[in-house]
């Protein structure tokens, strides 16, 4: 199983707006996932646990926060964000020979 690696910070990723400290949280997390995945646990089951527990704590922490002013969606938005990010991020990129062979045709196409 393909193991993830953690965030790093540069002007390019949307985490740098936070604290460096949820950086290093989320890379601590990343390591427990990986650790799982290494375990022989399915990449959807990691997932799943993940959400589940980010939304748990979220939460809570919601209703600590003194920041205002207060709106769950702000919340949700940011997730939204990085998971876009990090889509882009994971997504599988298209096989080199592919890529040159439609070039070759739109050149064709052009002539």
């Amino acid at each position: 199983m393909p193991i993830i690696q953690g965030t790093k910070m540069n002007s390019e990723n949307p985490e740098t707006q936070s604290d460096s400290v949820g950086v290093q949280i989320a890379n601590q997390i990343i390591d427990l996932a990986n650790t799982r995945l290494e375990a022989g646990d399915s990449a959807e089951e990691v997932a799943s646990g993940l959400r589940h527990a980010a939304a748990n704590f979220s939460a809570f922490a919601f209703f600590r926060s003194e920041k205002l002013p207060k709106d769950p969606n702000d919340t949700v938005d940011a997730f939204v964000s990085f998971f876009e990010h990090y889509l882009g991020i994971h997504k599988p990129k298209t096989a080199p020979g592919h890529g040159l062979s439609q070039l070759i045709e739109q050149a064709k196409k052009e002539l």
